[in-house]
């Protein structure tokens, strides 16, 4: 490649038939996000059924992310090295095999061992799909497309907000799991027949350094640094969606499908502000400054949520999901780019689910025991310390 095609990169672009692989990848990542967010708008009626408090119930929140920090890291190198095929069956069955065992379980014991097997699941998917991404995707375009990507947790955690307490009502919280199944079977064998199955050239830049390894990725100190911020963003804005709808219910007295609703805005939003984050950090040649904008307008916005009454809280809720999506985007490119190998991308995306499930673990229980010892205004104002710690975080790490 000359000096000039490399300067203007327009000239590179990914190959054919990546757009339909990202399509088919988004569809199979779905499947999690759909599983794994099936208990906050139903959280009350599991309460309930199952005779627990709510600092409990945020256990079935915790104990999927527990599942993914433990095997964040060995998901990165399996993939490594079994490929995107056995990888990608490996998640989707698991998750098809959790979600089973939770629609059959009697306890919340039982709840509680399908929701592991399923977070095996959304490890092991949550490091396949931006691994793939960064080797068909030429860098000029990978914002773009990680931008694309990164609507799989919206679109699968809003459907389920939208439709879980419509189903529960109807006939029963347990349909929520086998829905969840039917649905990663399906996905799972369109990945199989699809993705698993593609051969091709890769859109790896071969212009950046390509000797780095899977130590080297982890010894990488911005990609920690990206991981520690993700993991404060996920901290907030997972302890926030696991309570809202309860929030909403007990203390603005909303019916439970409204305030699923309600809750479910910005996860929503984020489903365009995602891809619009993508494309304005590849448009800009910066990650860092757009990630770092949102974690700014999160330290603001999000426990502001706990202080507004409708409508006005509808409206904060929106603007909220239309400024954070861009957060994960430009994380993900970024840590894939600091790897300085997009072969290396699996490992990379093993380090930034560590942060992300550490903070999926801690913001469900922080924010839980929050509302228990001190109330709601209290955990409201603690997103905003978790906000800030990942705005330092970000602010530190040296990425494009």
């Amino acid at each position: 490649m000359t000096s000039s095609s490399v300067a203007h990169g327009s000239q590179r672009r990914s190959p054919a038939g990546a757009w339909l692989i990202l399509g088919v990848l988004l569809l199979f990542s779905i499947a999690a996000p759909l599983n794994q967010f099936k208990v906050p708008p139903i959280m009350p009626v599991l309460i309930q059924a199952l005779g627990i408090t709510i600092g409990r119930a945020g256990l079935l929140m915790s104990v999927y992310a527990l599942t993914g920090l433990v095997l964040a890291l060995p998901a990165g190198l399996i993939f490594q090295r079994a490929g995107s095929r056995a990888t990608g069956l490996l998640a989707g069955g698991s998750i098809v095999l959790g979600a089973g065992i939770g629609a059959l379980s009697q306890d919340m014991t039982g709840l509680l061992i399908g929701r592991v097997i399923e977070g095996i699941g959304t490890s092991f998917m949550a490091v396949l799909a931006p691994a793939i991404i960064a080797r068909r995707f030429a860098a000029e375009q990978r914002g773009t497309a990680m931008g694309v990507w990164s609507a799989w947790v919206p679109v699968g955690s809003t459907t389920m907000l939208v439709i879980a307490p419509a189903l529960a009502a109807a006939a029963g919280w347990r349909t929520l799991w086998w829905f969840g199944a039917a649905y990663a079977a399906v996905a799972t064998g369109l990945y199989l027949a699809s993705v698993g199955a593609a051969s091709g050239p890769s859109a790896s830049d071969p212009t950046g350094p390509q000797s780095t390894g899977p130590t080297t990725v982890l010894r990488n100190r911005n990609i920690w640094l990206l991981a520690g911020a993700f993991g404060a963003f996920n901290a907030a804005v997972i302890g926030l969606g696991t309570y809202l709808p309860t929030f909403l219910s007990t203390q603005r007295g909303l019916e439970l499908g409204s305030a699923s609703l309600i809750a479910g805005l910005i996860t929503f939003m984020t489903i365009f502000s995602a891809p619009a984050g993508g494309i304005l950090s590849d448009r800009i040649g910066s990650r860092k400054k757009p990630y770092l904008i949102g974690l700014l307008a999160a330290i603001i916005l999000l426990p502001s949520v706990g202080t507004l009454h409708l409508p006005g809280l509808i409206a904060l809720v929106a603007l909220t999901g239309l400024v954070i999506g861009i957060i994960p985007t430009n994380i993900f490119a970024g840590a894939v780019e600091a790897a300085g190998d997009p072969a290396q991308g699996g490992a990379a995306m093993a380090v930034i689910m560590v942060g992300q499930n550490a903070g999926m673990l801690v913001g469900p229980l922080i924010y839980g025991a929050l509302v228990e010892a001190a109330g709601w205004p209290a955990a409201f104002a603690g997103l905003a310390v978790m906000a800030a710690l990942g705005l330092a975080a970000g602010w530190l790490a040296q990425v494009r």
